[in-house]
């Protein structure tokens, strides 16, 4: 399903892919629409787009890619409908998944499809009819609580790349199965060798973003450019921020001029009195940043970049930027717990998440940019034209990422952070 086309033929395939993201149809939708109307009539939109990108060639009665001889185009259309649907993953049968999985997530951190897609190729490859189940956490200090050092029970959870290192540290994450996870070949190179994971032994990265600020231009009806924004009194009670300690901690170093992973003590307390001119100012902290910047009470906030379009959907003006001082860049990764009852299947979700229409999906639904270099020819050109999800790498290059600071140099970040009083 991954397969690389040098583009000198119609690939029916991929039409068919694009017309399904365009309209945000499921796998499931598609064989649903193709099961009620016949393949001619559901896949007509696909087999007209192929026609019209080859109507400029001559003509010519070889088949097109996807299509064997004698085969019409609706037929080919259709096994690439059926092929495109099993999911199926570029591993190799080998050892045979349990019958159940225990996913710890964020909410709406996976596209509506990825855990049906992922059953259905369980079931058709392997002959397993897999019982999914997922929790879901609010804030990572809740999701680290809740696995301990074995998992708490779960399977596959999603950290952010800079806490990979300390739950590889205490035990709480095992070395991935590279055998049961070809797709990972999908990464891009930039994603291959991360400083937090080295060859990605432990971890496989799922999504990244920045961090910035969002605000209501009827609220405020000016060009905003600086994070002292959320320092105007102005806005006195109509300012939210991130509920994560190193999110605010990071901006505010970085708008001092601090490195945002300072160990330095007397440079921690700058940012502390800082934040303590701004804590009155503040109406909440929240990392549901949707439900922050839509509530009606925050006008100005510091949000994940990729929350913009959910938040602009009910705020049809609100806008994103990107301090002047300097911002964050981060990711989230999928990592397999240590006291995981069910690694084979854990290791085979991982791929699956790695499949280039798959993480296509992810994308598209949840607009977040992923690392898979693969999926971009099937993501939504919107996205990957926005600089709000997918800026310029001469940007990205000037963003920092947050580091593992190492258990007692966090702990003096959290002794501020409860002093706050949030």
């Amino acid at each position: 399903m991954n397969e690389r086309h040098d583009g000198s033929s119609i690939d029916l395939e991929k039409q068919l892919v694009r017309y399904m993201i365009q309209r945000r149809l499921t796998r499931r939708d598609m064989l649903e629409l193709i099961g009620k109307v016949g393949a001619a009539a559901a896949l007509a939109p696909v087999i007209a787009a192929c026609t019209s990108a080859a109507g400029s060639a001559a003509p010519t009665n070889a088949p097109t890619a996807g299509q064997t001889a004698g085969q019409s185009p609706a037929a080919a259309a259709s096994a690439s409908a059926s092929a495109a649907a099993s999911g199926a993953p570029a591993a190799t049968p080998g050892p045979q998944p349990e019958s159940e999985l225990r996913i710890y997530n964020w909410t709406e951190y996976l596209s509506e499809d990825a855990i049906p897609s992922f059953k259905e190729m369980i079931n058709a490859t392997y002959g397993v009819d897999i019982n999914v189940k997922t929790d879901y956490f609010g804030n990572l200090d809740e999701a680290y609580a809740k696995i301990g050092n074995d998992g708490g029970g779960f399977d596959v959870t999603f950290p952010t790349g800079v806490d990979v290192p300390a739950l590889l540290a205490k035990g709480a994450i095992v070395e991935l199965n590279k055998s049961l996870i070809p797709n990972i070949g999908n990464l891009g190179a930039e994603w291959s060798d991360p400083g937090y994971d080295p060859g990605n032994a432990h971890s496989v990265p799922y999504m990244w973003w920045t961090t910035g600020i969002a605000y209501d231009r009827d609220r405020i009806d000016e060009n905003l450019t600086s994070s002292t924004s959320l320092w105007d009194p102005r806005f006195a009670k109509h300012i939210g921020m991130l509920d994560d300690w190193q999110e605010v901690f990071g901006m505010t170093l970085i708008q001092l001029g601090i490195n945002a992973n300072t160990t330095d003590t007397a440079e921690i307390d700058q940012a502390y009195n800082r934040l303590a001119e701004q804590r009155p100012l503040v109406r909440v902290w929240d990392t549901n940043t949707r439900r922050m910047m839509t509530s009606g009470d925050v006008w100005i906030g510091q949000i994940w970049g990729a929350d913009l379009y959910r938040i602009q959907k009910r705020v049809k003006k609100a806008r994103y930027y990107i301090p002047e001082e300097g911002g964050v860049k981060g990711s989230d990764t999928m990592v397999v717990l240590s006291g995981s009852e069910h690694p084979v299947a854990a290791n085979l979700f991982i791929n699956h998440m790695l499949d280039a229409h798959v993480a296509a999906e992810n994308t598209n639904y949840i607009y977040y940019m992923g690392p898979n270099a693969a999926a971009k020819e099937f993501i939504l050109p919107e996205i990957l034209e926005d600089p709000t999800l997918n800026p310029d790498q001469e940007l990205v290059a000037r963003l920092q990422e947050l580091l593992d600071l190492g258990p007692a140099v966090r702990d003096e970040y959290l002794k501020r952070w409860h002093q706050l009083g949030r």
